[in-house]
């Protein structure tokens, strides 16, 4: 994988892309760069991206992880989302359904809804396509952690 990418913070001039690239998946504009990673290419080429969000206890939720359809199959989302678990410790997050197999295959296990940052939790309340979606909140620590909570509290 380092062949083929490289992860580091989101600059800048990197916005335009990661707002085309969430606007692809359905998703709300992203306003500012801040707690976010990206996958570069080779060539510099973003591919994929994750905004991490740290909740009141310092906890780490992943909203969301965005891959380029091209790109996918090649190990960016599980690279983005290992970069970000060995950074905190713990990762929540809500997977759609559709994404539900590639967290499993990660060793996300789901939690209870309460576990996720409410503001998270809150964008799927009242959505309309929330029985297509299937979301279900998930959760992975990192087996280096032993149990404590994220190493990074504030950015």
């Amino acid at each position: 994988m380092d062949e083929l990418i490289t992860i580091r913070p989101a600059e800048a001039d990197d916005l335009a892309t990661i707002e085309a690239y969430a606007a692809l998946e359905g998703m709300g504009p992203i306003e500012s760069v801040e707690s976010i990673r990206v996958a570069v290419n080779g060539d510099g080429d973003i591919v994929g991206f994750i905004r991490l969000v740290l909740d009141a206890q310092g906890v780490c939720h992943v909203n969301p992880v965005v891959v380029y359809s091209t790109w996918r199959g090649y190990g960016v989302g599980r690279a983005l989302v290992e970069d970000a678990l060995e950074e905190y410790g713990e990762l929540r997050l809500v997977s759609r359904g559709s994404s539900l197999a590639f967290y499993r295959a990660l060793g996300f296990e789901p939690v209870e809804w309460g576990s996720i940052h409410p503001p998270i939790a809150a964008e799927c309340d009242g959505c309309e396509l929330y029985d297509e979606c299937g979301p279900v909140p998930v959760r992975k620590r990192s087996e280096s952690t032993c149990g404590e909570t994220s190493r990074k509290t504030s950015d």
